[in-house]
């Protein structure tokens, strides 16, 4: 989660340099809404801060942190308890701070692998809306698009019957999210992170493999950026991620929704 902060101040300074033609002042939510809490969003409709956000933080990372804690466990009873932990905090978040897709996106992989299924649909069906929402009105965001064609590809609708429908889905945003990385007037090394991803939704996997080595070549050992091309290198070369999977199929997947939780990408 410290990752994902990182990330987003990265990302904020990228955009405020290199996109002064789009941006407009930061948007905050009318002054009825206000006598709750503020919202404000970046000129990607991501939102950045609310008056409530550090609680709302605090449970994400512990959502999180108990989710992680419960894949990574082979102790039942451990698990379980992760799990619960995980599903108080997540739901807190989503309480405080309602507008946040990735949220939504966390809780429906909390409850699928809880055993709440039907709980996973609403949550990941309240996702997809919210992403659908924000694109409406900044459809040229690279955040949305890339975290929708995440969404599409690698969560719960994975299980659905309709899947081949959501992965149409996700290969148009991730094309889509591809070329506005081309647009933008920044450094290649600022770009090569979201490219990596949204190759592996497109399983283009020669184009995915020469990013991973570019990033590999242009960014600082140990970085996020360099640790993410690792990442990505090792489980496709053995097909296993940070805890158990069933399948290299499901590796990948894995791993592309670890970095909405992580990262916030």
């Amino acid at each position: 989660m410290f990752n994902k902060m990182l990330l987003i101040l990265s990302c904020a300074c990228v955009m405020s340099t290199c996109c002064v033609q789009n941006i407009t002042a930061v948007n905050i939510i009318n002054d009825k809404v206000n006598a709750t809490y503020n919202c404000a969003y970046d000129i990607n409709g991501r939102v950045i801060y609310s008056s409530a956000w550090d609680k709302a933080y605090e449970a994400e990372w512990a959502a999180l942190a108990a989710y992680e804690n419960a894949r990574l466990t082979t102790d039942k009873h451990v698990a379980n308890s992760m799990y619960t932990k995980a599903i108080k905090n997540i739901n807190l978040a989503i309480s405080i701070v309602p507008e946040l897709a990735e949220n939504h996106l966390l809780a429906s992989q909390i409850y699928r692998y809880r055993g709440g299924l039907s709980y996973a649909r609403n949550y990941f069906s309240k996702a997809c809306k919210l992403y659908e929402q924000q694109l409406k009105e900044y459809p040229e965001s690279i955040t949305l698009n890339l975290q929708y064609a995440i969404a599409c590809y690698a969560g719960d609708a994975r299980y659905y019957s309709d899947y081949n429908d959501y992965k149409v889905r996700a290969y148009l945003h991730a094309d889509k999210t591809i070329k506005l990385l081309d647009d933008l007037p920044v450094e290649e090394k600022d770009v090569l992170v979201p490219k990596l991803l949204a190759y592996v939704i497109l399983q283009d996997y020669v184009q995915a493999e020469k990013i991973a080595k570019r990033i590999n070549y242009v960014c600082v050992k140990n970085s996020l950026e360099y640790t993410l091309a690792e990442q990505y290198r090792q489980f496709t070369a053995n097909g296993k991620w940070l805890w158990q999977v069933s399948s290299t199929e499901n590796a990948e997947k894995d791993f592309l929704l670890y970095y909405i939780n992580e990262w916030g990408i």
